[in-house]
């Protein structure tokens, strides 16, 4: 685990050749432009021709259920005559849905009716019809004497009433409000829906020839964007006469690429050592097992680029509080099953790649932890059996539980405190972290060790921790009367932060609360489920199945949520406050993009 050493790079060229060391820098991938001037920070990612509708267009052809085999060739490809088509082609299609649902609807209303249509209305002596939905429970409610209705359609519940009259029925002649059925007929309405999903299943076709162009269609965009970072780029230069300079942070170790790329191109590349000054990004690097851990911790906060690399920490020990939280071998083992049948979504991408890795590992120490407490799916082991002599935790021991995560607190916080002395080069940095150790050892030792001799050495590491802190609460000078009232107070300031240690440290019984949380639900699950079977006879062993699927089914949901963001939150808000001290920005390499569908 490391912050990888940078250098500064600065490449001075003629201006007619901006464009082509724009490109070659772009192609070698690895520097993290500075800024020299103020660009526009309006310029689009993607240019004029292209735009939102391209994108628009890319994500509603990969989107398509059905996909044609790419085209890879680009002379037969029309940039602009795809974009539009497919845009036209998806208006076309949602409209065609939309009024597909409605002719549903209104088949759906007018069916009862049966088929009729309006006629003449000096045919039926300026009549009109007058349709209305009746529940049977206020057919009492209609007096016939003075109507001329009838009833075209009954069920169980509704009868469907058309009454003749000149005019609309005034309020109360019937018991509800009469219906609007519209002037189309059954006929009309049954053959404009046989219409319209012809049309629907035209413009799927048309969608998923559309398909072939998404792999080009992709290449263009990816170009674009490139080209708009150039643009962009050639913005932020320096330009004086006839010479530009880029400016760029780069890895150490990569000076003899550069130089020979800056002879390649026939400019000057000049080197310079990070000064106290600058604010270099920071580029994490880790071994391939634990490069997971750099997502988890920039997924936060990036370390400052003087301070030092959490990853591989962050990475094991939310591995253990996720294993913590969820707790049951059952759950793991079908996860970890789960996870191997569906390998392959994985490996598209390195992201991909490393988050298989740590998933995997996630549900080894869920696994790890629910044999170590006794829990398979909520199902203790059989005592004297083997697996009952590996159970060495009892969830239900609160005492225990407690000595353990405060244990793990503590340690987990002292592990912080340790890294950021030792990457101190002040003694207020380097000391006070060591005095908070002090504090938290002998809280824990107080804790731990009532009725023993260690209860009495924890208080004296407490009151030599802060002793510690307090004095070396600044590094402020003392000459004077003013300054060392000044660095008294500042001692007294850095005292305050006993209230952050103490609550820090408790905020690491949520993994037993957790835990104990998610045991206790898979117990309840399975003994709601064992009622149900011998209460209901026959069906009830469906019943208490589903009971079982469904409940633990929430449990895993609930319990994977809580594993990450509790077990992320250890690590992010009270590990992170110990452990690092300033907030840095991530090293951007200025490269090309990657073509994905």
């Amino acid at each position: 685990m490391s912050i990888v050493p940078l250098i500064k790079v600065n490449l001075v060229g003629v201006l007619d050749d901006k464009h082509t060391v724009l490109e070659a820098a772009q192609a070698f991938g690895a520097l993290h432009l500075i800024p020299l001037v103020s660009a526009q920070k309006e310029l689009e990612a993607v240019p004029a021709g292209l735009g939102r509708d391209a994108v628009d267009a890319l994500r509603w052809l990969v989107d398509c259920p059905d996909q044609r085999r790419p085209e890879t060739r680009d002379d037969k490809f029309d940039l602009d005559d795809v974009v539009e088509k497919t845009l036209e082609n998806r208006k076309a299609l949602k409209s065609c849905q939309d009024l597909l649902a409605k002719l549903d609807k209104r088949i759906q209303d007018v069916e009862p009716w049966g088929e009729f249509s309006f006629s003449d209305l000096a045919e039926i002596g300026d009549n009109r019809l007058w349709f209305y939905v009746v529940p049977n429970g206020k057919l009492r409610e209609i007096d016939p004497s003075d109507k001329v209705l009838e009833t075209v359609h009954e069920d169980r519940f509704r009868s469907y009433i058309v009454l003749l009259a000149p005019e609309e029925p005034p309020v109360g002649a019937m018991p509800v409000p009469r219906t609007h059925v519209g002037a189309m007929p059954l006929s009309a309405l049954k053959q404009r829906h046989e219409e319209a999903a012809i049309d629907l299943e035209e413009l799927e076709l048309e969608r998923q020839t559309l398909t072939k162009w998404r792999y080009i269609l992709a290449q263009n965009l990816s170009a674009a964007r490139d080209t708009s970072a150039r643009r962009r780029a050639a913005l932020e230069t320096a330009d004086t006469g006839r010479v530009f300079v880029l400016q760029a942070w780069a890895r150490r170790d990569q000076v003899s690429e550069i130089d020979a790329l800056a002879s390649k191109l026939d400019i000057a590349a000049l080197f310079e050592d990070v000064k106290d000054e600058d604010a270099p990004p920071t580029l994490l690097e880790n071994t391939r097992s634990m490069e997971a851990g750099e997502d988890l911790v920039e997924f936060y906060q990036t370390p400052a680029y003087r301070d030092w690399d959490p990853s591989v920490i962050v990475y094991v020990s939310f591995i253990i509080f996720f294993g913590m939280i969820m707790t049951d071998a059952g759950y793991g083992l079908f996860l970890l099953l789960l996870l191997f049948l569906f390998r392959k979504k994985f490996t598209g991408s390195a992201l991909g790649r490393r988050m298989y890795r740590m998933s995997c590992w996630l549900m080894v120490s869920t696994a790890a932890f629910g044999v170590v407490t006794g829990s398979y799916f909520g199902v203790a082991p059989p005592e004297g059996s083997y697996l009952d002599h590996l159970k060495i935790l009892h969830l239900k021991d609160v005492d225990t539980m407690m000595k353990i995560t405060l244990t793990i607190g503590v340690v987990h916080i002292v592990i912080a405190n340790l890294l950021r002395a030792w990457h101190e080069q002040t003694p207020s940095g380097r000391y006070q972290p060591v005095g908070w150790c002090l504090v938290a050892l002998g809280g824990l030792a107080t804790f731990l060790g009532q009725g023993t001799v260690i209860a009495t050495i924890g208080p004296i590491s407490v009151i030599a921790g802060l002793l510690l802190v307090g004095f070396f609460g600044s590094d402020r000078k003392v000459d004077s009367v003013s300054t060392g009232g000044l660095r008294i107070f500042d001692g007294l300031a850095a005292l305050a932060r006993i209230v952050n240690i103490f609550s820090d440290v408790l905020s690491y019984m949520r993994l037993f609360a957790l835990g104990l949380a998610a045991a206790s639900l898979a117990e309840t699950i399975n003994s709601l489920s064992g009622q149900l079977n011998q209460s209901v006879p026959g069906i009830g062993i469906l019943i208490a199945i589903l009971v079982l699927a469904i409940g633990h089914a929430i449990n895993i949901g609930l319990g994977l949520i809580a594993g990450c963001v509790h077990g992320l939150r250890l690590n992010v808000i009270e590990f992170f406050n110990w452990g690092l001290k300033d907030e840095g920005t991530p090293f951007r390499p200025f490269k090309k993009e990657e073509t994905r569908l």
